[in-house]
């Protein structure tokens, strides 16, 4: 009989050691489903930021360019302007050298 009541109440306890066992497996099995569907949601709204910052630099970057384009092309026609007074500072020159040149010879025939 002792035998037989203490199988009983061993059963007994098994079984309520068995719940115990199936609910921590439960709860904990949830807790790391919970855990993952958190960090997907991270990643998935990181992800969205990434995207977000990435469209801003590249925005950037056009304007960036545009800027870079225009100021490239003021410089080109700055330097076409720069030839064009260069060369007529060349022809001016040129002009006041053949005029001192003149002016050389004028004194030469006034000379004594």
């Amino acid at each position: 009989m002792d035998r037989c009541a203490m199988e009983f109440i061993a059963r007994r306890w098994w079984r309520r050691a068995e719940i115990w066992i199936i609910a921590i497996l439960l709860v904990a099995g949830g807790s790391v489903l919970g855990f993952q569907a958190a960090q997907w949601s991270m990643a998935s709204w990181y992800s969205a930021q990434v995207a977000e910052v990435r469209r801003g630099y590249d925005e950037a970057t056009k304007q960036r360019d545009m800027r870079l384009n225009k100021l490239a092309k003021s410089a080109t026609e700055a330097a076409v302007k720069v030839e064009g007074a260069a060369g007529k500072a060349t022809e001016a020159a040129e002009t006041a050298g053949k005029a001192a040149d003149k002016v050389t010879e004028a004194l030469e025939r006034q000379g004594p």
